[in-house]
């Protein structure tokens, strides 16, 4: 039971972060290729992260209180299915960008609550806090598999599709594809073992409301968040400027997701193995800081930009920094909320992370590639051309002072501590530590 439970986890880890993946990585290299303006791409990726800040809340309490976690998944990625495919095949900016707001308002609940889904089954399989933690570093390298397994397929999908180099018109093959898994998704949630909304009629109704109380409660936890939120306003600089930065380097168009599939390669490693290694002896604190300077250096390497297989290689800090931050920074929203808003709790971090932070990452990552964008005569033909150096200088030096707050603020005894007192009085938090 144990394996078969384990087994349909990482399955719904790798068909969340696959549909995810399969445009991500790429789409904003296609939109360029298509005469779109970096203005313009910023806003359309912005669209998803604003679809992060807007929804999530409202998918975590639906089930904290009202409906099983399995079901609405299955209900979201039919009808982002349904979006993702309307998308292929616009042509226009604001179209596309209305479509994807649409598509991230359905898909984004779903990632804190594929987390939460994760903790409460992993829960009743039992076990102390470093076997809890190890088991769900395990179960959320599936989705990096995902992601990583998505840019394979979609070389696949672009050659079954007969997509040629460079195409400026037709339906987006990336798009396609996110409707495919999102299909997939929707399909297998019915399998998934059963996560009903919690049924403790002390709770309060509306879930969302006492995951807000952590910031007041939790020592530290406002602090932490908004390091958090200020590091997640640089990731869009990698996620929407690395396809055109890497194309510029001369990598062809159709190898960019599988060269940036690197950075997912070393994230599987650092989950699956060094994660759950190193945070039972050493602790969340240096984990966060091992994997928060990791990115200022990346994008050091990137400013830089020579030579070109440090660039390449540079990309395996990226996965590094993802699972010794990001997936750290869900376990201790874990660890810290009680068991009845977990689901809100992560919705809480997402709306921080990828809503706040990623729109304004997105948005400024395009102004700032705009302004070190001037044109040139290439063969006669008038080309856009990016300054790179002082587009990454910014996050490099943002990241950095993020990683040094990290440093002076977080503290492991402030969960300890808060580990064994309840939440505004009125039940215990999570799962206490050893």
């Amino acid at each position: 039971m144990q394996r078969k439970v384990s087994f349909l986890l990482a399955g719904m880890m790798f068909l969340e972060y696959a549909a995810w993946g399969a445009w991500m990585a790429i789409l904003s290299g296609t939109l360029n290729d298509r005469g779109f303006a970096p203005t313009q791409i910023g806003v359309i990726i912005s669209a998803f992260w604003m679809g992060c800040l807007l929804s999530p809340f409202l998918g975590g309490q639906l089930v904290d209180r009202v409906m099983s976690s399995q079901l609405f998944l299955s209900i979201s990625h039919a009808m982002c299915a349904i979006a993702a495919f309307a998308m292929a095949y616009q042509t226009s900016a604001t179209g596309l960008t209305v479509l994807m707001l649409v598509w991230s308002l359905l898909f984004a609940p779903s990632l804190g609550i594929t987390n939460s889904i994760a903790f409460r089954q992993i829960d009743k399989l039992g076990g102390t806090e470093a076997v809890r933690e190890r088991a769900f570093s395990v179960i959320r390298t599936a989705g990096t598999i995902g992601w990583i397994a998505a840019a394979g397929v979609l070389y696949i999908f672009n050659i079954l599709l007969h997509t040629p180099k460079g195409a400026v018109t037709g339906p987006i093959p990336e798009l396609l594809l996110t409707g495919i898994f999102n299909l997939a998704m929707a399909v297998f949630s019915f399998f998934l073992p059963d996560t009903p909304p919690m049924k403790d009629q002390r709770a309060d109704p509306l879930a969302f409301r006492k995951a807000f109380r952590l910031f007041k409660e939790v020592p530290g936890f406002a602090v932490f968040m908004w390091i958090s939120f200020f590091a997640a306003t640089e990731f869009m600089f990698f996620y929407n400027l690395s396809p055109q930065f890497l194309i510029s380097l001369k990598i062809p168009y159709t190898l960019v997701p599988i060269t940036k599939a690197i950075s997912q390669v070393a994230e599987v490693g650092a989950l699956a193995i060094l994660l759950p290694l190193w945070l039972p002896k050493k602790g969340m604190k240096w984990c966060l800081l091992v994997g928060s300077f990791a990115w200022p250096l990346r994008y050091l390497i990137f400013a830089i930009a020579h030579p070109v297989w440090l660039v390449v290689l540079s990309l395996g800090l990226h996965g590094f920094g993802y699972a010794f931050v990001l997936v750290v920074q869900q376990l201790y929203v874990d660890r810290v909320s009680p068991g009845d808003i977990r689901a809100s709790a992560q919705s809480l971090l997402t709306i921080m992370t990828l809503g706040v932070g990623n729109v304004i990452g997105a948005l400024l990552s395009g102004i700032v590639q705009q302004h070190y964008t001037h044109v040139v005569m290439v063969h006669g033909v008038k080309t856009p051309v990016t300054d790179w150096a002082p587009v990454f200088i910014l996050p490099a030096a943002t990241t950095l002072i993020c990683a040094l707050a990290y440093m002076f603020t977080f503290q492991d005894s402030d969960i300890a501590a808060f580990q064994h007192k309840p939440l505004g009085g009125t039940s215990a938090p999570g799962v206490p530590l050893k």
